[in-house]
């Protein structure tokens, strides 16, 4: 029951932005110009929804492999530090160089470096979420309780079986969050990252509705981008449940 009336609440704030965005275009106090009504949505959808798809798709593609590749590179690299003190010692002023730089800073210099095209644009993405899942990493093995891995090496364990049987599945409920946070991020910057020349993309998609002032293509894109980042955390929360049954959280 208890559950049920927290599920209520969460589906009772979207209604009530729904209501609000249908109050301002149906009565007329906000124009369709500045704000897309429900009829202006539904046309752009009908006459343009195999052009959005496509876009979808592209996006997708380097969200996605963005996404993955610096969350995995991220995750190996923070093990890495995090087992072994000169590797930490070499890597940590490396890291803490590249933490605080916006993503966003990097786009000329990758324009200059690669140029225009998927590459650069999913280096971004890699980039954004590298630093987010590494630093996070790094802390989520040091909050390991010690006596669990000491306790490990007096049966016997080596490094290896250490970090698999205890490491790993004690970051997992951290590292979700990370990879939750990175995956957020990655829809935002793979759209930025579209605006630097793409010739197709949602990010582009956007562009070309700026330059006509077509504000109902604008928030088809802005509706896409949500949902898309919205079943992607519900997946990666799925996963979690699985992987953590063991957890109290779950339990």
């Amino acid at each position: 029951m208890k559950k049920m009336n927290i599920k209520i609440f969460s589906f009772l704030s979207v209604l009530i932005l729904i209501g609000i965005w249908l109050l301002l275009t149906l009565s007329g106090w906000v124009k369709p110009l500045f704000l897309p009504g429900p009829k202006e949505l539904y046309e752009v959808i009908t006459t343009s929804y195999k052009d959005v798809f496509m876009h979808m798709g592209y996006t997708l593609i380097r969200q996605l492999g963005g996404f993955v590749i610096g969350s995995l590179a991220g995750i190996i690299v923070g093990l890495l530090i995090a087992s072994n003190r000169y590797i930490e010692a070499f890597m940590d002023p490396i890291i803490e160089i590249l933490r605080p730089i916006p993503p966003l800073a990097i786009i000329p210099l990758l324009i200059l470096w690669l140029g225009i095209g998927a590459l650069p644009q999913m280096l971004l993405v890699v980039f954004g979420c590298f630093v987010i899942v590494i630093v996070s990493t790094v802390e989520a093995v040091r909050n390991v309780p010690r006596i669990y891995i000491n306790a490990a090496r007096t049966l016997g364990a080596n490094s290896f079986s250490v970090y698999r049987t205890i490491v790993l599945p004690a970051i997992i409920p951290s590292l979700v969050g990370a990879i939750r946070v990175a995956a957020g991020a990655s829809f935002g910057l793979v759209v930025a990252a579209e605006f630097m020349g793409a010739q197709e993309g949602i990010g582009y998609y956007m562009i070309i509705a700026q330059r006509y002032l077509r504000t109902d293509m604008i928030l088809l894109s802005i509706i896409i981008i949500s949902a898309l980042a919205w079943l992607t955390d519900q997946a990666i929360r799925i996963l979690e449940r699985r992987l953590t049954r063991w957890s109290e959280r779950h339990s």
